[in-house]
């Protein structure tokens, strides 16, 4: 496949599953979490050769919180300033449970296709 068909594919796929895994470690979090320990949790978590551009992060947050999928309030720190932390709303929730649903089954599917042609390497 040509690089820049690669880069495509790449690039589309990440986008979709960055907003799932973002809310998936928001709705995981056991108290409000801040950006920087969603992208760290995310990069540790990674599979080799993926990686989670933390630049991309703050705008996917601002935009999820605009569209009412999480909230953010502010946690004062001991270490600096005050760190704006996120925590799903219903409807966040909500959103997150439906789009779940959807990976498993598009996975599923994706992967009993493209898992029969392992002999094309």
């Amino acid at each position: 496949m040509a690089s820049h068909l690669t880069d495509k594919l790449e690039r589309d796929l990440s986008v979709g599953t960055a907003w799932l895994v973002v809310l998936a470690a928001v709705a995981r979090a056991e108290e409000p979490i801040h950006g920087y320990e969603i992208a760290r949790q995310l990069t540790d978590e990674a599979p080799e050769g993926l990686s989670f551009k933390q630049g991309t992060l703050y705008p996917m947050l601002r935009t999820m919180e605009s569209e009412g999928l999480v909230r953010s309030t502010l946690v004062p720190s001991t270490e600096g300033p005050a760190r704006k932390c996120f925590t799903l709303t219903p409807e966040g929730r909500r959103v997150l449970s439906a789009w779940s649903a959807t990976w498993r089954d598009t996975s599923r599917w994706v992967n009993r296709i493209v898992g029969g042609i392992d002999g094309l390497r």
